[in-house]
């Protein structure tokens, strides 16, 4: 009788470690199927150094539309500038900093076409020049906003569909640093990142 019952214990055992084996190869199938598992660190910084920088500038479309519709032409007109200004910021701050790959623009009214690959008529360069992106080129895209969850203020990149990276990504770069008692400029930011990404690209290269 001791017997019966031992062999049916051991039978259940054995039952139950098959189960947790055939688990945990399929959690580990799915963890090896991870995009963010396959896609790391240095496979970001290889397609970024072979991709061009789409960097969204902000236009305040919708904004000015409704006022202008409303007739405060004069409102309209201080935002226009003040974007403007702002805008001219963030292109002079890529054009005199960031050498790591191509960069261009674009606004963000045209962000939908932007994700679909339509970038005709829709990109520019540092010089406010049109400029052209093949259908088969790599594309990052940038902006300064926050993070998608932590709130993290400063440079985010995105993929091509406006999409934010994930960790161990290196896809931001702070504005406030040292505790959030230092501001940096968006210059500052910039030139941060280029180095950051340039310092990776040496590492790798040399592994």
């Amino acid at each position: 009788m001791k017997n019966k019952r031992f062999f049916r214990t051991s039978v259940y055992a054995w039952l139950i470690l098959c189960v947790l084996f055939a688990f945990q190869d399929k959690v580990r199938a799915q963890s090896d199927e991870s995009p963010t598992k396959e896609y790391g660190k240095k496979e970001f910084i290889q397609d970024f150094q072979n991709a061009v920088l789409l960097v969204r500038l902000q236009d305040k479309d919708l904004t000015l539309k409704r006022l202008e519709e409303e007739g405060l032409q004069e409102q309209a007109e201080k935002i226009r500038e003040m974007q403007r200004r702002e805008n001219r910021e963030t292109v002079l701050s890529f054009r005199k900093t960031f050498d790591f790959c191509p960069v261009y623009f674009f606004y963000a009214k045209d962000s939908e076409a932007i994700r679909k690959g339509d970038y005709k008529d829709k990109l520019f360069d540092a010089d406010f020049q049109a400029a052209q992106v093949s259908s088969n080129q790599k594309v990052f895209t940038a902006e300064f906003a926050e993070t998608d969850g932590l709130g993290i203020d400063g440079l985010i990149i995105r993929d091509d569909q406006l999409l934010s990276f994930e960790d161990p990504i290196p896809y931001f770069e702070r504005r406030f640093v040292f505790f959030g008692l230092i501001e940096r400029s968006k210059a500052r930011m910039v030139e941060a990142y280029n180095k950051r990404l340039h310092q990776y690209s040496d590492k790798y290269r040399q592994s």
